[in-house]
C-alpha cells in the first residue's frame, strides 16, 4: 500500500514543482515598476522624483519668462513692502492683498462692504482696527483700504495707491 501511495505522490510533487517554477518565471518576466512587477528600487523612485522636479522647474521658469498679459493664477504680482506715514491711507484695487506688519491702522470700507480678513474669515468694516499679520483682500476697486493711525509697514500684492 505504501508503494501505491508513493507512485501517486511522486507525479503530484513533480507537477507542483513545475507549476511553481512556471509562476516564478512569469513573475520574473515583467519589467520593474510595471503592473506585472510592482516592486521597484530606490534608484527608480529617485529617478522619477527627479524627472517630476525638473518638469515642475521647467514649467515655473517658462511661466515667469512669458511675455504679454495673463489673467490666470500665475499672473499674480510680487509682494511689495510699502511704508505709509501716519495720517495717510493706502487704497487697494480689486483682488489686491495686504498684510499689516507694523504700526496701527483702521479699515476703510465702502457702501458695498468691507475688506475680507482671510485669516479669520470675517468682513472688516469701517472703524475696525486692521489686524497685524492677517491676510486681507479687497474684492472691488471702490475705495477700500487702510487708514494709517501711526506710521505703518504693509506687505502688498496687487495694485494700490497711497493718498
Amino acid at each position: 500500500m505504501s508503494l501505491k501511495n508513493s507512485k501517486v505522490k511522486i507525479p503530484i510533487t513533480i507537477a507542483c514543482i513545475v507549476a511553481a517554477m512556471g509562476c516564478v518565471a512569469v513573475a520574473a518576466s515583467g519589467d520593474a515598476g510595471t503592473s506585472d512587477d510592482p516592486l521597484v528600487t530606490k534608484s527608480y523612485v529617485d529617478k522619477k522624483i527627479e524627472d517630476i522636479s525638473l518638469y515642475i522647474d521647467e514649467k515655473l521658469s517658462s511661466g515667469s519668462q512669458s511675455t504679454g498679459s495673463s489673467s490666470g493664477p500665475a499672473a499674480q504680482e510680487a509682494i511689495e513692502v510699502v511704508e505709509v506715514e501716519s495720517g495717510d491711507s493706502i487704497v487697494l484695487q480689486a483682488g489686491s492683498q495686504i498684510i499689516l506688519r507694523g504700526g496701527s491702522g483702521s479699515i476703510i470700507d465702502s457702501k458695498q462692504g468691507g475688506i475680507a480678513d482671510l485669516t479669520q474669515g470675517i468682513d472688516l468694516r469701517k472703524g475696525y482696527e486692521a489686524p497685524a499679520n492677517h491676510l486681507l483682500m479687497v474684492p472691488r476697486s471702490d475705495g477700500r483700504g487702510v487708514y494709517a493711525k501711526t506710521d505703518c509697514i504693509f506687505m502688498v500684492m496687487g495694485k494700490y495707491e497711497v493718498k
